[in-house]
């Protein structure tokens, strides 16, 4: 049986369609019909049903699942250790992180990073989806939150401090709160999205929104930071990041969210890989030095 077949199993098994399972292999869904149709000849037994709502799993599709995912983790087990083992710092070395945690806080030091290690190519995808590392769907991440899983070994880089900004052009128009400690009122917010990730963030707020008026609601802390740049209204924001940017005004405040924390994981197999050992020193260097 061919690995790389089940490889297209599992994407189809996991996301529910093919047009789901293409864009998490890279390739067409024209592809992953044609590779299940060959997987399903070649084991004389149909995996999937074809519902309305996508590919159901049969009861052979089910037995099949179980010992394809036992062949993926002794491939992946053995992919991992052929690049812990790799001490060349030269390669791909793929990190996830949060659009604000990579624009504003590794980005500005990449062409030193680049200077030192030219042969290390970065490979970012933004994202703010909790990416699995011993399916080796990355193999560093930054996360805003600790992960669980096992296997990992994980460092807290550092504390992400929030306070409230606006731009001074918004200030001009609207005036400064009186007290934003206590109220908001009569102003415009930018709040976090509604989900637990924001969870701390939100609960701060909610007591001093107070008749303020909510303009822009997002997931994306990089949008809402260019959305207060802009002047479209007050914001949370790192201050990190914030008190540096001449286009915008803390507003003082007796008190603030608990801070952020930004964490380091790795797959304890890629932990002695030079490549990534150079990439995992780096972002400690300069997020430990940066982000408090």
């Amino acid at each position: 049986m061919d690995w790389d077949d089940l490889r297209y199993f599992l994407a189809i098994a996991r996301a529910g369609t093919l047009m789901r399972a293409a864009s998490a292999l890279g390739v067409n869904s024209t592809t992953v019909g044609r590779r299940l149709a060959a997987l399903e000849e070649h084991v004389h037994a149909r995996l999937f049903d074809r519902t309305p709502d996508g590919y159901a799993l049969t009861v052979a599709g089910r037995d099949l699942l179980f010992r394809a995912e036992r062949m993926e983790e002794q491939a992946l087990a053995l992919q991992r250790e052929v690049l812990g083992a790799d001490q060349r710092l030269s390669g791909s070395v793929r990190v996830t992180a949060t659009e604000m945690i990579a624009t504003r806080f590794v980005m500005p030091h990449l062409p030193r990073f680049r200077a030192q290690r030219p042969d290390v190519t970065l490979e970012l995808e933004c994202s703010n989806r909790s990416v699995n590392l011993a399916r080796g769907e990355a193999d560093i991440a930054l996360r805003l939150s600790r992960p669980r899983e096992e296997n990992l070994v994980t460092r807290r880089l550092a504390d992400v401090p929030l306070a409230l900004y606006a731009a001074p052009s918004y200030l001009q128009a609207r005036g400064t709160p009186a007290d934003p400690d206590t109220s908001l009122h009569g102003h415009e917010l930018l709040v976090f999205a509604d989900t637990r990730a924001f969870r701390v963030e939100n609960a701060w707020l909610q007591p001093r929104i107070d008749g303020a008026r909510i303009a822009l609601r997002s997931d994306s802390v990089s949008s809402i930071f260019a959305a207060t740049l802009a002047g479209l209204g007050i914001a949370l924001l790192p201050r990190s990041a914030a008190e540096h940017e001449p286009g915008l005004v803390r507003l003082e405040t007796a008190s603030t969210p608990e801070p952020r924390v930004i964490w380091q994981t790795v797959h304890q197999d890629l932990q002695k890989s030079a490549r990534v050992r150079a990439v995992l020193d780096f972002l400690a260097e300069i997020l430990a030095r940066k982000a408090t």
